[in-house]
């Protein structure tokens, strides 16, 4: 493998514009497990204060009220996801009609030590450890940890050079899991 890669991506606008949606349904189903996690810990939680508290109630009382308040998690659930996508489609809108004006290139330059990424509106260079990546599909997902984590999106219809950088991220990043 050479010890350099050095490529040129053009802006596609339906190529970013659906990479961004398909992060965004990534990001959720990310996010998807922990959520979950979190609801089973308030009904046990739950459970808890029940058995401490029981009363003259019964247990037909509790089994209806986790049946509520598991359907009221859900609609709310569902009511977040809408309501961040479609606030994530109007940023998405906005940053595209603001990247269109400029009719960038982006830059990506591999080396030994580095990874280094040149656009209109960022200029980041990262050593390699605190580089990582994913692969969804078709989709690699470059995360740079600079402070807050920033990912770049390369899909395989962006370039014909798609194995020669995931060649290059294998050898010199690690792999998220």
């Amino acid at each position: 493998m050479e010890n350099t890669l050095q490529i040129f991506i053009n802006f596609n606008e339906k190529i970013t514009r659906r990479q961004l949606e398909n992060y965004y349904f990534y990001s959720w189903k990310k996010k998807l497990p922990s959520l979950l996690k979190n609801f089973f810990f308030i009904i046990l939680f739950l459970l808890i204060i029940d058995s401490i508290f029981t009363g003259d109630r019964s247990r037909i009382d509790f089994i209806k009220f986790l049946g509520i308040f598991f359907g009221l998690f859900i609609v709310i659930y569902i009511a977040i996801f809408y309501f961040n996508k479609a606030n994530y489609i109007s940023k998405i809108n906005k940053h595209i009609i603001e990247i269109k004006e400029y009719n960038p290139i982006t830059e990506l330059y591999f080396d030994e030590n580095s990874f280094h990424i040149k656009n209109v509106q960022y200029d980041i260079r990262s050593i390699w450890k605190n580089v990582s990546y994913e692969i969804s599909k078709e989709t690699i997902y470059i995360t740079i940890e600079i402070g807050s984590p920033f990912t770049f999106i390369v899909d395989k219809d962006e370039t014909n050079q798609y194995q020669e950088i995931l060649d290059f991220l294998k050898s010199k990043s690690r792999a998220k899991k």
